[in-house]
């Protein structure tokens, strides 16, 4: 359905979230039984679009270039800046470890695709609730070295700072640390694209397989080389400005991804939701959920008070 009319697809999940919050609410059955009978109507409109004709030629060739696009340009952002950090600290030798984090990523993202396509049916709730938990764990851990990187960006002498504290302050349960978080970064993506993908073939009209690799290989170049041009702009940034940069970017992507690791629980059922008017932005995390909202807003506080007292403490000290 993302594939074929993603509008359908926001609204089918929205009005399904509202079925379930006036059952949550113990509803009049009258104003429930309407919304049922709308939820069943989007559902009729699904089946409709699916049973259509398949994707062929520039459409599935667009549809796979821009779902792998999409879904794998978040997980460059963390990887590129996780490995830039690493070579910057003169710790190189956690390179290893990083880059096995997501190609073990890969590899497993190839095994789920076997789970979903050969031994088990993987629901939409199982997927979502995969992606929520991944979602908030990887935004936990992207907090912790948000900070951390803002800490050093206000370190004097960079140069001695690197050569000498910075290599112990980067230990070694931090490179393992940095590997969980390549994982989890790039397995939450691979989890959500390879079940796309999936769907896709199978949407595909006889024919257009061909267009549909070409825009899943076409997108993996234009992956790799923003992952080189990111790395490399990194590492020509003066150092100071680099870790400060990078914390920020770091804390924002903690922030999105706690704004999608709770919706993806919402939708998955096992969390409450609370909507409430406003824009859905579902690249910047933002959902029109109260509680989706409150948790954003109040890491965003933690992150602007936190990078200000300890920017405060690092002037005085």
């Amino acid at each position: 359905m993302d594939a074929l009319d993603r509008a359908l697809r926001l609204t089918v999940e929205t009005e399904m979230i509202r079925y379930r919050t006036l059952l949550r609410d113990r509803a009049p059955a009258a104003e429930v039984e309407t919304q049922a009978a709308r939820v069943q109507a989007l559902l009729a409109d699904t089946q409709r679009v699916l049973a259509g004709t398949g994707l062929a030629g520039a459409p599935a060739f667009a549809s796979a270039f821009l779902i792998l696009l999409r879904e794998g340009l978040e997980a460059v952002l963390v990887v590129a800046a996780i490995v830039a950090l690493l070579v910057r600290a003169g710790r190189r030798d956690g390179l290893p470890a990083v880059h096995g984090g997501w190609v073990v990523a890969l590899g497993l993202g190839v095994l789920t695709w076997v789970a979903a396509s050969y031994v088990v049916t993987i629901s939409g709730a199982t997927r979502e609730v995969a992606e929520g938990v991944t979602a908030l764990v990887a935004a936990g851990i992207l907090l912790y070295v948000g900070f951390w990187m803002h800490d050093k960006s206000h370190a004097q002498r960079w140069q001695a700072y690197v050569r000498g504290r910075l290599q112990g302050a980067l230990g070694q349960g931090a490179t393992w640390g940095l590997a969980t978080v390549s994982f989890l970064a790039v397995y939450r993506e691979v989890f959500e694209t390879v079940l796309f993908y999936q769907a896709l073939w199978l949407q595909t009209a006889p024919g257009g397989e061909h267009a549909l690799l070409g825009g899943l290989a076409s997108a993996a170049v234009v992956l790799a080389v923003l992952s080189w041009l990111i790395v490399r702009g990194s590492l020509r940034l003066p150092l100071g400005v680099f870790f400060g940069a990078t914390s920020i970017a770091l804390a924002g992507l903690a922030v999105v991804m706690a704004g999608q690791g709770i919706a993806a629980l919402q939708e998955a059922a096992l969390l409450t939701p609370y909507p409430v008017a406003g824009p859905r932005l579902p690249v910047l995390g933002l959902y029109p959920d109260g509680l989706g909202l409150v948790v954003q807003a109040g890491l965003a506080l933690l992150v602007v008070v936190g990078f200000a007292w300890r920017s405060r403490a690092g002037r005085r000290a």
